[in-house]
C-alpha cells in the first residue's frame, strides 16, 4: 500500500509499494542512489555474514521545489530524503553506514545535520571523538514521525530502523556537505551494535567506550518551526543558517539545548 508523505514533507511525494519515492509535479532532485545490503558488510558486527546485493536503503539528494534553486543555493542549503525499509543485518537491525561530518573550511568546527522523521521511527546512535580519536560520549535518541533531531558538530552517527515498517526521514544539510565514512568502515560500525534481541553490544574495535546516554530530541533553536512540514523550514531560511555557518552558533549546539537526557 502506498503512503502519501506530502503532509509531513511539504512537497508532493508518495512512498510506493517497492519502497521507492514518487514525486509529484513541480519537484526536482539532483540524484537518487541506492545502498545495498552488501555495501553494509563492512559495518556489521558479524564479519562472516554474507549479504546480498538487494537494496538496503534509498537516498534522494537535492530534492527541491522547482523555483527554489536560487534561494537554496545562495543560502548553501540542501534537502534530502532517505527510505530505510524494515529488515535485519544478521542479528542487527537494518541501519545506515554511519558517518562523521566534515570540518567547515576556514574553521575548526564540523558541520551539523538536521533530521526529521517523516514516517516510522528512527533510532540515532551519536558518538563524539576526543582529539586523540577515542570515543568520549555516546547518545541514543529515538525519534518518532513528525519530530526533528539536530546532530551537533563533532558527533558521528548511525541511523537504525527498529520497527517492522519503512523509515522515511528527511534532512537539511549544508549544500556541499560530503559524509566522512572512514572511521565507521575501519571499525566495523559505531561504538555500539543494536541487536534485534534488544541487546546493546560494545564494538571492541573502539576499546573502552562510555555507557550509552539515552535522550529525547529537543532542539530549542528550531522550536518555532516544529509544527511545520520539514520542507517548509525553507520559508524561514535564516533559521537554517546554523547548518551552513556552525561556527556562529556554538550556544545553540550545547547538548542541554538539543536533548533532554533520561
Amino acid at each position: 500500500m502506498s503512503i502519501d508523505l506530502t503532509p509531513r514533507v511539504g512537497l508532493p511525494v508518495t512512498l510506493l509499494d517497492n519502497n521507492k519515492l514518487e514525486f509529484g509535479g513541480g519537484v526536482d532532485l539532483e540524484k537518487m542512489s541506492v545502498r545495498t545490503l552488501a555495501d553494509l558488510a563492512v559495518v556489521v558486527k558479524d564479519e562472516k555474514l554474507r549479504l546480498s546485493d538487494d537494496p538496503a536503503y534509498y537516498m534522494y539528494r537535492g530534492v527541491h521545489k522547482i523555483g527554489d534553486e536560487d534561494k537554496l543555493s545562495s543560502n548553501n542549503q540542501r534537502f534530502d530524503l532517505t527510505v530505510i525499509p524494515a529488515g535485519n543485518l544478521g542479528e542487527e537491525f537494518i541501519k545506515t553506514s554511519g558517518h562523521y561530518h566534515p570540518v567547515k573550511e576556514g574553521t575548526t568546527v564540523e558541520y551539523p545535520e538536521l533530521y526529521y522523521v517523516v514516517s516510522g521511527q528512527a533510532t540515532y546512535i551519536m558518538q563524539k571523538r576526543s582529539t586523540t580519536g577515542e570515543i568520549e560520549d555516546v547518545i541514543l535518541a529515538r525519534v518518532k514521525a513528525g519530530e526533528a533531531i539536530l546532530v551537533p558538530p563533532f558527533y558521528g552517527h548511525v541511523t537504525i530502523n527498529e520497527l517492522n515498517e519503512p523509515l522515511i526521514m528527511a534532512n537539511w544539510v549544508e549544500a556541499n556537505f560530503s559524509s566522512v565514512y572512514g572511521d565507521f568502515e575501519e571499525k566495523r560500525g559505531a561504538a555500539y551494535y543494536l541487536m534485534n534481541n534488544e541487546l546493546r553490544i560494545k564494538n571492541n574495535a573502539y576499546g573502552d567506550v562510555p555507557e550509552i546516554r539515552e535522550a529525547q530530541s529537543n532542539p530549542v533553536c528550531l522550536s518555532e518551526l516544529k509544527d511545520l512540514p520539514i520542507y517548509d523550514y525553507s520559508k524561514f531560511i535564516e533559521k537554517l543558517e546554523l547548518l551552513a555557518n556552525p561556527e556562529k552558533y556554538s550556544a545553540d549546539f550545547e547538548l542541554n539545548k538539543l536533548f533532554i537526557f533520561n
